[in-house]
């Protein structure tokens, strides 16, 4: 095998800057041996190969470890074991594109579909969606809460022709499984709970009005209706598509629950 000849103070770069950040990021995603082409535009005391399996294994297990923490249910459901092999993989596929690790992970769901081995855990998608949008509503901005002064300011006649702004924080989540059941019972280590896929389906509303990360069940109507006032529809709209798909909706008293908890943030006339 021939012997490598190591530079002692600084190589001559034969790439250019664009093409050796690419080499080095496509190395670290690869389970392979980085290519000699990349390892020669290192500088090398002839450890430069066991030097960047060093950083890609902390890139690899660092990124993962961001994972478990924004998914620990879906770790729980699937094991320790699955769930380290499974986030290697998905960190080499997506890699992080930002500096902060605060919500990495948006694509895990979509991955986790698209393994062959996880096909018969058809909820596992679901509840993967369910733990990244509580972590996005956790760090979404805070805004102030809608305020009745903020009502009587604009005109009662016309009132199904506002719009309502709900709080940027919510998600909405519709699942044929009960996630929900799923997510809470696996909150803790101890449970045994069997959940039947049968209690489904499941329409959630994911939202942080205050300090605390709110996870509600609510009717179709409900969703339907926050869907509705989410995409720019006006209150009369909504409440015309919510009461199409859910007749006993109840505005007045859906209101008189929601209307001044958080759930919304502005009433305005356009």
């Amino acid at each position: 095998m021939p012997k490598r000849i190591y530079k002692a103070r600084m190589n001559v770069s034969v790439m250019s800057l664009a093409d050796l950040q690419r080499s080095f990021c496509d190395a670290l995603r690869s389970p392979n041996a980085p290519p000699d082409t990349l390892l020669d535009e290192l500088l090398d005391d002839g450890l430069a190969l066991q030097r960047f399996n060093v950083y890609r294994n902390n890139f690899i297990v660092l990124n993962g470890d961001a994972l478990s923490e924004m998914y620990p249910v879906i770790k729980r459901l699937v094991g320790d074991s699955a769930f380290r092999l499974l986030a290697s993989a998905y960190v080499r596929k997506y890699p992080p594109m930002e500096r902060a690790l605060l919500v990495y992970g948006k694509d895990f769901p979509e991955f986790l579909a698209s393994i062959p081995e996880l096909s018969t855990l058809h909820y596992l998608k679901d509840v993967a969606r369910l733990e990244y949008a509580w972590t996005v509503a956790y760090h979404a901005e805070d805004v102030e809460r809608l305020e009745e002064h903020q009502i009587t300011a604009l005109p009662a006649e016309h009132f199904e022709l506002l719009h309502l702004r709900p709080h940027p924080s919510m998600y909405l989540l519709h699942s044929e499984y009960p996630v929900y059941r799923i997510w809470e019972v696996n909150q803790s280590e101890d449970s045994e709970e069997v959940i039947s896929l049968d209690d489904g389906p499941t329409h959630l509303v994911i939202i942080r009005p205050g300090a605390r990360v709110e996870t509600r069940v609510v009717s179709i109507g409900a969703f339907t209706l926050l869907q509705k006032l989410g995409s720019g529809e006006t209150i009369g709209d909504a409440y015309i598509a919510a009461t199409r798909i859910d007749p006993v909706f109840n505005l007045e008293r859906f209101f008189a629950q929601h209307l001044f908890d958080g759930t919304f943030c502005s009433l305005t006339e356009n």
